[in-house]
C-alpha cells in the first residue's frame, strides 16, 4: 500500500524516495489509487525544506541524521506512543530552530515525507542525470544534477573520495538555480555607447588581439577566478605568458597575498587522518557553514569515536559553538598564535628532535618571537595569559592534534603562525596530525597549481599603468564593498569579461566572453587537499566553449595550441608547472617570521557570482 500511494504524492523525488523507485519499477498504475486523504497539514514554513507527515513511516532517519550527522538537533518525534509525527524541535517551523537548511533530512527520507520545497511540483517522472563536481567551496564534492531535457529540477549527492557518504551541504542542494537563469550570457558582447550589441567570436578574437598589440606586454593584466578548471587556468596562463609575454597574472582572491599563501596546502592533513585525531581544533572556520561536508563528517566521526573539538573563533554568535567541546573568542587570530608560540618557545616545550631533524631557520625565528612582550600579544589577542596558557598545554599534551583553519578568516601572519605552531610541536606533516586548509573557492588551489601569479622576478613595467584588463570568472566590483576597486577597473582603457552572467563587473567591461559551465566543459578542479578531482563534459555547450575561445585568442597572436582532450591540456599543464605541482613531503619545513598585518581578502562570496547570488538568496529567505 505503501508504493501503491507514493505516486500520489505528485513529488520529483525519484532517487532519494525508496517507493517513488519501487512504484516505477513495479509500474504501479497511478489513477487507480486516486483520493484525498489528508490526516497531517503540509508544512511550508522553511523556504527550502517542507514535511509532509501524511507519507511518513516514522524511519526516525531524518530525526538521527540531524542529531548525529548534522549536529544541528532540529527535528524530533512529537507525541511519542500516542499520534507520533515528526515536527521541529522548537517552535512551529524550522526556522524557529538550529536548523542549517543542509537538506540532509531530505535526502535520507525514504519516503518523500520530507522534500525540497519548491515553487512548483515538476513531477511525478524520472529525471536524467549530469555527474560532475560541485564548483562552490574546495571540498570537491560529488554531484547529480537531475535534469528534464536540460532544466534542471535538483542536485543530490553522490559517493566520492571527497564525500564518501553522498553528503552534500546547502549550496550544492539548493544553489543550482542559475543553472536554469535564462539571463545567461551566450554570445558575445560589445559596449556600444550605452549599450550593448551582439557580435561574432571572430570579431571578439580580432578586437582584443588588436588591443593586446596595440600595448605593450607589461600594460596587459589578467586575471583568473578560482571558479574555473584547471584547464582554463592554465591556458589563461598560457595567453598571458606565452601570448602577451605577460607576467601581470593573479587572481582577485588571493588580491595582494598570493605568494604568502601558495604553499599553504604544504604538508597538510588528509580527510582521511580525521578517523585517528584526538582533537581538532578550528581556527576562523565556520565550518557548519562554509564547508559543511567536512563538518558532515567531523560530526560522524566524532559520534562513532569521540575525540575533542575545540573552536577559536572571532565571531561572538559563532554557531560552531554548540558543537565544540569548549572555545576560546578571540580578537586577532595572529597575536593569539604568536602569544601561544612564545609561551611555547620561552617554556621550552618546543620538539627539539623535530626541530632539528626536519626544519630549518628556528633559532632566528626564536631571536625575534623573543623581541615581543607576552602581555602585550594577549592584550592585542583580546585573551587572558591564562587562556593562552590552557590552550597551549590542551594542544601541545595532545598526540593527533589538527587544527583547520579557512584562509578567508586569517591574515597571511596568522597563516604562518599556525605551521610554526605546528612545528614547534613536532606535529606537521604526521599522520593524524598537524594542518588542514580549507580554501574558499572549488578550484582556489588549481590557481597555483596552473601557475595564475606572478613567477617572474622582474615583469618589466609599471603594473599601475594598465591598459588592457581581462577578468576571467571573477566579480570583483560586485563582491566588494570597496570603491577603489571600481576605480582601478575604471582606470583601464580596455576590459574584457568572462562570466555567466551580466555582472558589475561585467557591466564596467567593453567586451564580455560567455563562460562555460563544468558540464559543459569537462576538466579538473584541485580541491583543498591537493587532490586532482575530474569530471567529463556532459550538457551541451550554450556557447562556444571558454577553453575553445582562449585557443583562438591564442592562435591570434601567433601561439600553436592544439589540443584533442582535455587531458592533453592538463599534461602540457603538469610539464609546465613542475614548482606549483611538485610533491615536498620530503622538504625541510621553514620557520617563518611574521609581522603584525591584515590581509585578508576583501572580496566576499570567494569573488565569484554563483556564490554571491546563493548568498544572497539564503540571507534573504532565511532571515528571522
Amino acid at each position: 500500500n505503501e508504493v501503491n500511494r507514493c505516486l500520489e504524492c505528485g513529488c520529483d523525488a525519484y532517487f532519494t524516495c525508496d517507493l517513488k523507485k519501487y512504484s516505477t519499477e513495479y509500474g504501479i498504475d497511478q489513477q487507480k489509487y486516486g483520493g484525498s486523504f489528508q490526516k497531517y497539514k503540509t508544512d511550508y514554513s522553511h523556504p527550502y525544506i517542507e514535511i509532509d507527515n501524511n507519507k511518513c513511516i516514522l524511519c526516525s532517519r531524518c530525526v538521527r541524521v540531524c542529531k548525529d550527522i548534522v549536529g544541528a538537533n532540529a527535528l524530533g518525534l512529537v507525541n511519542r506512543g500516542f499520534d507520533t509525527y515528526v515536527a521541529p524541535a522548537l517552535g512551529n517551523s524550522l526556522t524557529d530552530t538550529p536548523c542549517e537548511s543542509c537538506g540532509m533530512c531530505i535526502d535520507t527520507c525514504p519516503t518523500g515525507a520530507i522534500s525540497e520545497n519548491k515553487q512548483f511540483k515538476p513531477g511525478p517522472f524520472k529525471t536524467s542525470v549530469y555527474e560532475s563536481v560541485c564548483n562552490f567551496c574546495s571540498i570537491g564534492c560529488g554531484i547529480e544534477i537531475h535534469h528534464k531535457g536540460g532544466f534542471v529540477i535538483s542536485v543530490n549527492g553522490r559517493k566520492t573520495a571527497a564525500n564518501p557518504d553522498g553528503n552534500i551541504c546547502r549550496y550544492a542542494k539548493f544553489g543550482y538555480k542559475y543553472l536554469n537563469d535564462k539571463n545567461r550570457i551566450t554570445k558575445p558582447l560589445l559596449k556600444d555607447g550605452g549599450s550593448w550589441k551582439e557580435i561574432s567570436f571572430e570579431q571578439a578574437y580580432n578586437l582584443i588581439a588588436e588591443k593586446i598589440k596595440a600595448a605593450k606586454p607589461e600594460e596587459n593584466s589578467f586575471a583568473a577566478g578560482g571558479r574555473l578548471t584547471n584547464e582554463e587556468l592554465y591556458l589563461t596562463s598560457k595567453l598571458a605568458k606565452e601570448g602577451v609575454k605577460t607576467c601581470n597574472l593573479s587572481s582577485f582572491l588571493y588580491h595582494g597575498r598570493e605568494d604568502e599563501l601558495k604553499d599553504a596546502w604544504f604538508a597538510n592533513a588528509s580527510f582521511d587522518d580525521l578517523d585517528k585525531a584526538g582533537a581538532v581544533y578550528f581556527i576562523g572556520s565556520e565550518i557548519d557553514k562554509e564547508n559543511a561536508v567536512l563538518g558532515f563528517r567531523l560530526n560522524s566521526i566524532r559520534n562513532d569515536k569521540g575525540f575533542k573539538m575545540v573552536n577559536i573563533h572571532k565571531t561572538g554568535d559563532s554557531t560552531l559553538n554548540k558543537k565544540c567541546d569548549c572555545t576560546a573568542r578571540v580578537s586577532s587570530y595572529s597575536n593569539f598564535l604568536k602569544a601561544m608560540n612564545y609561551v611555547i618557545v620561552k617554556d621550552n616545550l618546543v620538539n627539539k628532535m623535530f626541530i632539528d631533524g626536519r626544519t630549518e631557520g628556528f633559532d632566528k625565528y626564536k631571536t625575534e618571537l623573543m623581541k615581543n612582550d607576552l602581555a602585550d600579544l594577549c592584550a592585542k589577542a583580546g585573551v587572558t595569559e591564562e587562556k593562552v596558557r590552557k590552550v597551549v598545554k590542551h594542544y601541545n599534551e595532545e598526540t593527533n592534534a589538527i587544527i583547520i583553519f579557512n584562509e578567508k578568516n586569517i591574515s597571511s601572519p596568522g597563516v604562518k603562525e599556525i605551521f610554526n605552531l605546528a612545528l614547534l610541536t613536532g606535529k606537521l606533516g604526521k599522520t593524524a596530525s598537524g594542518v588542514m586548509t580549507l580554501k574558499e573557492k572549488n578550484n582556489a588551489q588549481g590557481l597555483f597549481d596552473m601557475g595564475i601569479y606572478c613567477g617572474c622576478e622582474d615583469c618589466g613595467g609599471d603594473h599601475s599603468k594598465i591598459k588592457n584588463m581581462f577578468i576571467f570568472g571573477e566579480d570583483p566590483v560586485g563582491c566588494s564593498s570597496d570603491k577603489k576597486t571600481a576605480q582601478m577597473l575604471d582606470g583601464a582603457e580596455f576590459k574584457v569579461v568572462s562570466d555567466y552572467f551580466m555582472t558589475e563587473t561585467a557591466k564596467m567591461a567593453d567586451v564580455i566572453l560567455p563562460a562555460s559551465l563544468p558540464i559543459e566543459t569537462g576538466g579538473s578542479f584541485s580541491n583543498t587537499q591537493k587532490r586532482l578531482v575530474t569530471f567529463e563534459a556532459v550538457a551541451e555547450p550554450k556557447a562556444v566553449l571558454f577553453k575553445d575561445q582562449l585557443i583562438s585568442l591564442m592562435e591570434k597572436l601567433g601561439v600553436k595550441a592544439e589540443y584533442a582532450s582535455n587531458e592533453e591540456i592538463l599534461k602540457e599543464a603538469v610539464s609546465k608547472n613542475q614548482d606549483g605541482l611538485k610533491d615536498k613531503d620530503d622538504a625541510k619545513f621553514i620557520f617563518e617570521t611574521t609581522e603584525d598585518k591584515c590581509d585578508r581578502t576583501g572580496f566576499g562570496h570567494g569573488c565569484d557570482i554563483i556564490v554571491k547570488m546563493a548568498d544572497d538568496e539564503f540571507a534573504e529567505k532565511l532571515k528571522k
